[in-house]
């Protein structure tokens, strides 16, 4: 591995491409060169970077033995290139989810469990987990440590970024003809999307649970440590393009008493807490969370007849915190600590 804080960036016409160059211009992190990379019939192009035009470099040809880390954000590419990249001697950074469910790569978010990148294997890749996981997991890791967690049920209300960019555009395409008095065409929906709820997204195991809702359930225990917590999942794709939200009803394992947990959410790395009475006193997707860097929380509140029953609204920029955020936030990590 090369003495070096060089980083290379995979990937960039993805949606997760623009939103790692979006978080590089407003964060400073330890890092040396930044590379930029995309596929031969991509490369050429000038982004700006941190205020200069930088020209983004072919993947094909790159050394990737000269970085310490390379993040990808585009899920064929990693698929094509991951292995091949960390078997040149760097880390391997998954921001698009190629890697997530294989046992042999760590699972991290850095609020919740940066001991894992110490299980680090010889295959040299780190996963971040779906956006939706990283919201759920930061809002309640403050309460697990202090009261544990008995079962959690989630229903996430996710826009189409949260999806991909065919399910962005098609959407855009749907409410574009809607309001000129024109049918929707379907794209990439079983079911009109524009102005409408999909509560399912892909298909059903024999539970009914359908893939978005198992890998939820089974990665929120995996990062925990939990193999046996009861999670409840229900994912709704909502007619917006950017952002994310979560109504979330947790069990802990000891009761909070009063106030407890709005102090623990207020104090904790990652997480604005938004609750009050007033008009307009509670975070939106739209109005405060895009463009953030925070899980905001809101509608907080104890179970009236189930002393360890806490509910709350979430919501976060999916694609700024949940993807971009968390896989430099571990580049980070991995330089400081590990490499």
């Amino acid at each position: 591995m090369p003495k070096t804080r060089d980083i290379a960036l995979v990937g960039l016409s993805s949606l997760a491409g623009e939103a790692l160059l979006n978080v590089l211009d407003d964060h400073e992190f330890d890092f040396g060169h930044i590379h930029l990379l995309d596929t031969e019939d991509l490369a050429g192009s000038r982004p700006m970077l941190r205020g200069q035009s930088q020209r983004v470099e072919v993947l094909e040809r790159f050394d990737f033995a000269s970085v310490a880390v390379a993040v990808f954000a585009d899920a064929w590419l990693a698929s094509d290139w991951a292995d091949r990249a960390a078997a040149a001697g760097c880390v391997v950074v998954d921001a698009c989810g190629a890697f997530r469910h294989r046992d042999d790569v760590p699972l991290v978010v850095p609020e919740v469990n940066p001991q894992a990148l110490a299980e680090l294997g010889p295959r040299r890749i780190v996963s971040c987990p779906d956006a939706q996981v990283v919201q759920t997991l930061v809002a309640l890791q403050p309460l697990i440590a202090e009261a544990g967690l008995q079962s959690l049920t989630i229903a996430t209300y996710q826009s189409m970024s949260t999806l991909g960019n065919e399910e962005v555009e098609a959407l855009a395409l749907q409410t574009g003809r809607l309001l000129n008095g024109q049918p929707p065409e379907k794209g990439a929906f079983d079911k009109q999307a524009a102005f409408n709820l999909i509560p399912r997204v892909g298909e059903l195991d024999e539970a009914g649970n359908s893939q978005l809702e198992q890998h939820l359930a089974a990665d929120v225990r995996r990062i925990l440590g939990m193999p046996q917590l009861p999670v409840a999942v229900t994912c709704v794709l909502v007619p917006t393009f950017f952002g994310t939200a979560q109504v979330m009803q947790c069990r802990t394992a000891e009761a909070l008493p009063g106030g407890r947990a709005a102090t623990l959410l207020r104090r904790a790395a990652g997480v604005k807490l938004l609750d009050k009475a007033a008009a307009g006193g509670y975070p939106t997707p739209v109005s405060d969370a895009t463009g953030t860097d925070q899980v905001w929380v809101g509608r907080l509140r104890q179970d009236s007849f189930d002393p360890f029953g806490i509910g709350m609204w979430l919501v976060s920029d999916n694609l700024r915190k949940g993807v971009a955020l968390n896989s430099l936030a571990i580049a980070q990590l991995l330089i400081k600590d590990y490499l």
